[in-house]
């Protein structure tokens, strides 16, 4: 079931991803780096408002979830959703009364925030409920959304509202094939007693989430006001294409493999789910290590193809620390952030999201002033770092420790720093740059990352292709 449920996921994430990376290529075209980055900065503020009203009842359900009392849960998680996205529109509406934004404007975030809630809690029950192909049917679909309606919201017109519009609209109607799975359960009544233990759970994380929001948009959000709306283009664009190539795998491997985790340790506690979250940490290390190889190796060709000439010049110089901040940012979100599922309280997640968003802001304010948008990457790594030492030390007090396969995860980053240094090599021969040094370098690298993959077991991959061998 692990391997079947990891290449759905993975299959699916990396599909979208694909696609995803192709709209960050069409849109850097389409819109000049002011335009792209007026989007971003509406974007940033959809998901603040998004993590601090519509993002908890999602987890909450995760962490609780029990086939026993499965239509009452579902029910009232539902309605519970329906009231946040009220709140939310009561938020803009005031934010626009008051003149802090544009109408328009308001309007944009509230559309992103809405399509965001209905296409993440759809997902998330279903993926609770392990109906992986309806989760990745909803995953790609929106992928497919998202660059068709973006690449006709831009041409027809370069108004960045008008792509957030379109990229909300593909939220929403992407949700549908998870929300039929959950269809059957809809009319149901919710139940009271549901509520409040999903509220009794979550009430910590309605702050957490929000801080979190807050602490991950933040350097953006700075960026826009100090350095400008096209300098937060090029720096956002580089930054997604990073979270879309490989942070969405890290992703992916969290959906599949912590959902069959929890399930684990319902029955047997956490002992008997240490295996699962070892293959995760395993996977997380193989993504991490070989995605931070390869774009560092071939940054100026994926540059080149994936961006618009505008974004180009400093997306090269911000990678190095960008790829150090994606590569924290997944293990802190899909890895050790997900130890909330598995304590007695959720209040951990708070106090990662409280010192991301102090760590942040300091460096924020320290380095972005001189640096610019260098200075951004650089706060974004370190609020990332203080947020896994706070879930990794809270988390030995609470008694719940994520495992760390230390041995095989250094050995994955091994085997992936000597390909580094092998591509590296064939870069300073000559023609190492050309097309067929290009072409071995990279066929190097895949095959580094199957070594790896097959000598630590990765997904499990090896050991049931030996065991159908034997058989």
């Amino acid at each position: 079931m692990i391997a079947r449920h990891s290449l759905i996921y993975v299959g699916s994430r990396g599909f979208a991803a694909a696609l995803n990376m192709a709209s960050v290529a069409v849109f850097t075209r389409l819109a000049p780096a002011a335009s792209y980055g007026t989007y971003l900065y509406v974007l940033s503020w959809a998901l603040v408002l998004y993590g601090a009203t519509c993002q908890w009842p999602k987890f909450a359900f995760f962490a609780l979830y029990d086939e026993a009392r499965e239509p009452a849960q579902v029910g009232t998680v539902v309605r519970i959703l329906g009231g946040t996205l009220l709140l939310a529109g009561l938020g803009s509406v005031l934010a626009a009364e008051l003149g802090l934004v544009p109408g328009r404007m308001a309007a944009a975030i509230l559309a992103l925030a809405c399509g965001t809630t209905l296409f993440e809690g759809a997902t998330e029950i279903a993926r609770t409920r392990l109906r992986v192909g309806a989760v990745a049917a909803s995953v790609m679909t929106r992928a497919v959304l998202i660059l068709g309606l973006g690449s006709l919201a831009l041409h027809l017109s370069s108004d960045p509202l008008d792509l957030a519009f379109a990229v909300a609209t593909a939220n929403a109607v992407a949700s549908l094939p998870a929300a039929a799975t959950i269809a059957p359960m809809m009319p149901g009544r919710g139940s009271r007693a549901e509520a409040l233990r999903l509220f009794k759970y979550g009430w910590p994380l309605v702050l957490s989430f929000g801080t979190a929001a807050l602490a991950q948009s933040l350097d953006r959000l700075i960026i826009a006001k100090t350095v400008g709306p096209a300098g937060l283009g090029a720096y956002g664009a580089l930054a997604d294409f990073l979270r879309q190539s490989f942070i969405v795998f890290g992703e992916a491997i969290a959906l599949s493999l912590i959902s069959l985790a929890k399930r684990e340790a319902r029955t047997g506690g956490m002992l008997a789910a240490e295996g699962v979250l070892s293959d995760a940490a395993r996977a997380m290390t193989l993504i991490a290590a070989f995605g931070a190889v390869f774009f560092l190796c071939f940054d100026d060709l994926v540059v080149t193809v994936l961006l618009g000439p505008d974004y180009r010049a400093e997306a090269r110089h911000l990678a190095p620390v960008l790829v150090l901040a994606s590569i924290l940012m997944m293990f802190r979100a899909y890895y050790f952030g997900q130890v909330i599922y598995f304590t007695r309280t959720s209040g951990l997640e708070a106090a990662a999201a409280f010192a991301t968003l102090a760590t942040v802001a300091a460096l924020s304010l320290l380095l972005i002033p001189t640096f610019g948008a260098p200075g951004a990457a650089l706060a974004f790594a370190g609020g990332q770092s203080a947020a896994c030492l706070v879930l990794v030390f809270g988390a030995r007090r609470e008694g719940t420790t994520m495992p760390l396969p230390l041995a095989d995860m250094a050995g994955i980053a091994g085997i992936a720093a000597a390909c580094g240094a092998v591509n590296a090599g064939i870069g300073l021969m000559p023609g190492g740059f050309m097309v067929p040094g290009q072409v071995l370098r990279m066929m190097l690298l895949a095959a580094g990352a199957g070594a790896a993959a097959w000598r630590y077991d990765v997904l499990g991959f090896a050991g049931a292709i030996r065991h159908r061998l034997a058989a």
